[in-house]
């Protein structure tokens, strides 16, 4: 799923935590929204016959709304041809090696460093390994410059050795393993005179919005109130709140009149949401 957050809007409201597993955010697609002031329509068409809600085509999206509908859309920008098409399979898609992490931008996919060509200056993508947001299948065969985080199927993180210049893998648990600055994983941490776990109440407004666990397999959401950032409560959530508030993960239930988690359709969707958002956190 890709983290672009454009053409959504970000809110989040609460007091006590909404922590959701990685497949379950971003997961509510047009179908989802069972009443018409729900149905989003820039994405989303409403029948008024059948009273239901649909997704639109992928085609008619532009690049923006092509990077910031939800997973089950199945929709992926297609950087050669300029438009929004109908997401494949992982192993049709080649990047650039610098430019790998558009793998992630796509639908349950990561890079293959095994098919990294230092001649052509290429890599494939492949199914994502595990239901982290950073998965690689291992750390000896990442650059440098891109050793950033990423897990392995082992639960080991690839970090830069700064001396050698090299992405080794290394056991991560909690932030203080992370021994400098440089090194603090800073989706799931943040530097005071050690390395440190975030917290809603930590952010300040500017990131009040969400972080990752550790092993990037779990987002928690926030919100901010007032003049602070607080965990996100969806018990408290009304109609209009559902669906922004929640990085449409929930949607509005018109019978329980509860905001409630959409579930993942079954054929595709992953974790989309991941591309810009979170690469811009951990890469900056």
């Amino acid at each position: 799923m890709k983290i672009y957050l454009i053409g959504f809007t970000l809110l989040i409201i609460a007091n006590s935590a909404t922590t959701l597993s990685l497949s379950s955010v971003y997961q509510c697609q047009c179908e989802n929204l069972l009443q018409q002031s729900d149905c989003l329509s820039d994405y989303c068409t409403w029948d008024p016959n059948e009273s239901t809600c649909s997704n639109k085509p992928c085609s008619g999206f532009s690049q923006e709304d092509c990077f910031g509908v939800p997973d089950p859309f199945n929709c992926t920008w297609n950087y050669t041809t300029s438009k929004c098409e109908e997401f494949t399979q992982c192993s049709d898609y080649t990047f650039k090696t610098a430019e790998g992490e558009k793998c992630y931008d796509l639908i349950k996919c990561q890079v293959d460093v095994d098919t990294i060509d230092n001649t052509a200056g290429t890599v494939k993508c492949m199914d994502r390994t595990q239901e982290s947001a950073m998965s690689i299948g291992s750390c000896d065969k990442v650059p440098y410059e891109e050793c950033n985080w990423l897990v392995t199927p082992d639960g080991k993180q690839c970090l830069q050795n700064t001396t050698a210049k090299t992405c080794e893998a290394k056991t991560i648990t909690q932030c203080s393993d992370y021994a400098t600055i440089d090194l603090c994983n800073t989706s799931s941490c943040y530097w005071g005179d050690t390395c440190k776990p975030l917290t809603c109440t930590i952010l300040p407004e500017e990131s009040c919005m969400l972080f990752f666990s550790i092993d990037s397999k779990q987002v928690t959401f926030c919100k901010w109130e007032t003049d602070k950032c607080i965990d996100l409560d969806t018990t408290t959530l009304t109609q209009t709140q559902c669906l922004p508030f929640t990085l449409y993960s929930y949607a509005w239930n018109p019978d329980s009149k509860k905001c409630e988690i959409c579930q993942e359709a079954s054929s595709s969707s992953g974790f989309l949401l991941y591309g810009t958002l979170l690469l811009s956190i951990m890469l900056n």
